[in-house]
């Protein structure tokens, strides 16, 4: 079940409109349950129990990635980490395993059609915000004419071993993007192709907090052996 949460004017878009149309997403194939497209994420992002990190998208694209901070400062109603960017995207039904809590999702562009599916719902997203269990409710998108964009703004699921949550905030300097790294107390700047050209910095080390930590890490939990 969704809740509609705002009315956003199409004045708010054109900034990102201008800049997705210059530069188009690429496809991703990595999408296996929604199905291949032009889909990707910006913010943090995890890749199974490894350390939550950027999205190699935010430094790529780091005006998009302000739009997108500005555009979430003013209309995004709840705790996020990352974000879906969908360039006429069709999604297959699924779930998003990997995320938690409320997803905030609003749609544009010049198109026709495309409403969320959540079950029977199909809810009209143009220019209107809405919240969303991702996690717990089946969804995809209704077809639809035109070019459609849509974004997700949602929440992770932490690994364990890298609790309590911590935050990374960048923003675009002349030289790259300057990362703020809450995990490791670290400020670098990086290039397009994320190779750091400037440590403001110097990052310290930190203990994993989990099992999987054997190699690597010492881990702060004592595996004790069969009884």
């Amino acid at each position: 079940m969704a809740t509609f949460v705002a009315d956003i004017s199409a004045a708010a878009f054109e900034p990102l409109l201008k800049e997705l149309t210059g530069t188009q997403l690429p496809v991703n194939h990595d999408r296996i349950l929604a199905g291949k497209g032009r889909s990707q994420a910006f913010g943090i992002i995890r890749r199974w129990s490894y350390r939550p990190h950027l999205s190699r998208n935010t430094w790529m694209r780091p005006r998009l990635w302000q739009l997108l901070l500005d555009f979430a400062s003013q209309y995004v109603t709840c705790p996020w980490d990352g974000i879906t960017v969908n360039d006429s995207y069709q999604s297959a039904p699924h779930r998003d395993k990997g995320n938690e809590g409320q997803s905030f999702t609003v749609s544009f562009g010049d198109f026709t059609g495309g409403e969320l599916c959540i079950g029977s719902e199909k809810i009209d997203t143009r220019h209107k915000g809405y919240l969303f269990s991702g996690f717990s409710d089946e969804h995809w998108t209704a077809p639809f004419v035109g070019r459609r964009f849509c974004l997700v703004f949602y929440r992770i699921v932490w690994p364990t071993k890298f609790l309590p949550r911590y935050r990374v905030d960048c923003r675009q300097e002349a030289d790259g993007l300057l990362i703020t790294d809450e995990y490791d107390d670290s400020i670098v700047v990086v290039d397009r192709k994320g190779h750091v050209v400037r440590t403001v910095k110097i990052p310290q080390p930190r203990e994993w907090i989990g099992r999987l930590t054997s190699r690597g890490q010492k881990s702060r939990v004592v595996i004790l052996p069969p009884s």
